[in-house]
């Protein structure tokens, strides 16, 4: 199961989000541990004054000893704490669990027992050792009862939160209506403190812990969607990446993934989609130039193997038809060997083990050299050339690359010339860049196969390519070339005006060899 990225993924993410949970319980713990206790003890401590004042009423109204504990037990009971009655001399004659009765606590008298404040409550509060537990004892601030009016609130919640079917009815109304106005109450003679464990206050921390395991859950179970959602939105496009992969190592090169995003997935894949365009184009003209490698060897192969066996059958006689058969074996052979000097040319520009000078290079006379190359053969065709080449500041080149792109250009433009028509050779200076361009009237390329022009070996009119001497790599040389030198080559083709390249070179850029480029 933990092979897969999602699994994986899936894993490292509970892990972390349950770290974070632990930590974050932790440290709210920590942090409200303190603040449970004090919420704790305000609780308990704010019942020592109205309950001082219920028995100090009860005392006014003469009820006996029995009734007053009575009601102290129903105290006890409704805000489940212990109540203790102390006597003048501060020993226990009364505690609703009966363990502490007969035992002497003078923890409260004189004034070392400082006030504590709890809020908006104010008591006293001691630690007692009871012997099986430690208690908290809780009593009034002051000894002295007041009633102001600002009490009303604290008095009637006390009031109405407890069960007060034990007061007598002439004692529930004196406490209503001692809590209108400010009245001074005499102390009871029986003294009452409420108590607690004191270990049942130091845990009231852990009375949130539920609360925060049903908060840990929600958050755990969130999480966990999120995480799983995160989780694939990740692997499924790398699984995808990943299939698509695979079929191309099985030979299907069209793998297309319609995956998009500025995220690093997304430039993978739009990265996986480049790569399996140039793979396949890649594949194409590997079979295009096996293709054409035999297509274009075939002629020549034949031609040597049926003279060769012609001399040597003892079919040719006469010298003139010994020079004939000489002659085109010559002529197949040097044909072949310019074919494979054009691989090995064009191999070595494509890998960038060509090295390219960095000299002045005159690029107007380089290209008056190249069109005068071909002035016998176009006095044969009727072809005309005219030259339209503006004065040229001198660009740092390699010269002789320079001269084979343009004489493989000017020669294209030459072979696909009718009789009669016009080449134009043109070159001008443009915002800091050389403008080269070869135009020849008379030729058309289709705009689906303008594209392919610099391929190896393309050709429009493959039965003209014996004929004409062209093997279809003098375009892909030249474009080599051109990018060597950092520049650009374009075609463009109409029926009427015919075909021109373009070339377009900086003036002061250094030429890089052919992996260096971008």
């Amino acid at each position: 199961m933990l092979r897969s990225l999602s699994s994986r993924l899936l894993l490292a993410f509970t892990f972390v989000i349950l770290l974070s949970l632990a930590l974050s319980a932790v440290g709210t713990l920590f942090l409200l541990r303190a603040q449970q206790r004090e919420a704790a003890e305000e609780r308990v401590g704010r019942l020592a004054e109205p309950i001082t004042l219920a028995v100090a009423l009860l005392e006014q109204r003469s009820l006996g000893r029995g009734e007053i504990q009575a009601v102290l037990r129903d105290y006890a009971e409704s805000f489940d704490v212990r109540v203790l009655l102390l006597d003048e001399q501060d020993q226990v004659i009364f505690d609703t669990e009966s363990s502490l009765v007969g035992r002497t606590i003078d923890a409260f008298r004189g004034l070392g027992v400082q006030v504590t404040r709890r809020g908006s409550s104010e008591f006293r509060m001691v630690s007692y050792d009871a012997g099986s537990e430690d208690l908290l004892l809780f009593a009034p601030a002051q000894e002295t009862l007041r009633l102001p009016a600002n009490r009303l609130l604290a008095l009637m919640t006390f009031i109405y939160s407890t069960d007060t079917s034990s007061l007598p009815p002439d004692v529930l109304a004196d406490l209503l209506a001692s809590a209108g106005a400010e009245r001074i109450v005499p102390g009871p003679s029986a003294r009452p403190l409420v108590a607690v464990p004191e270990g049942e206050i130091a845990s009231a921390w852990w009375d949130i812990l539920p609360q925060l395991a049903i908060a840990g859950g929600i958050a755990l179970a969130a999480s966990a969607v999120v995480a799983v959602v995160i989780s694939r939105s990740i692997s499924r496009p790398l699984g995808r990446i990943t299939r698509a992969a695979q079929e191309m190592a099985r030979g299907h090169y069209d793998q297309e993934l319609d995956l998009h995003g500025e995220d690093e997935v997304g430039r993978l894949a739009q990265a996986f989609n480049d790569m399996t365009r140039q793979v396949s184009g890649s594949h194409r003209m590997m079979r295009d130039l096996l293709a054409n490698v035999s297509h274009e060897l075939k002629t020549p192969l034949t031609s040597i193997q049926g003279f060769s066996q012609a001399l040597e059958e003892g079919t040719v006689s006469s010298p003139e038809e010994y020079r004939q058969a000489g002659r085109i074996i010559n002529e197949e052979a040097q044909r072949m060997r310019r074919l494979v000097e054009d691989l090995i040319e064009l191999s070595r520009l494509e890998s960038g083990q060509a090295v390219m000078q960095h000299e002045p290079v005159d690029l107007a006379e380089l290209l008056r050299v190249c069109a005068g190359r071909f002035d016998w053969q176009l006095r044969e065709s009727g072809v005309t050339v005219r030259l339209e080449i503006e004065p040229l500041p001198p660009m740092a080149g390699d010269g002789r690359r320079l001269e084979q792109a343009f004489t493989n250009l000017i020669d294209n433009a030459v072979r696909h010339t009718p009789q009669g028509g016009e080449i134009t050779v043109r070159a001008q200076v443009q915002d800091g860049l050389v403008s080269a361009a070869v135009h020849n009237t008379g030729s058309y390329i289709p705009p689906e196969d303008l594209p392919r022009l610099f391929e190896r070996f393309y050709q429009l009119d493959r039965s003209r390519s014996s004929g004409s001497g062209g093997a279809g790599l003098g375009l892909a040389i030249a474009m080599e070339v051109i990018q060597a030198h950092r520049g650009e080559i374009r075609a463009s083709s109409d029926r009427e005006r015919g075909t021109e390249f373009v070339v377009t070179l900086p003036l002061d850029g250094e030429a890089t060899p052919a992996d260096d480029r971008e």
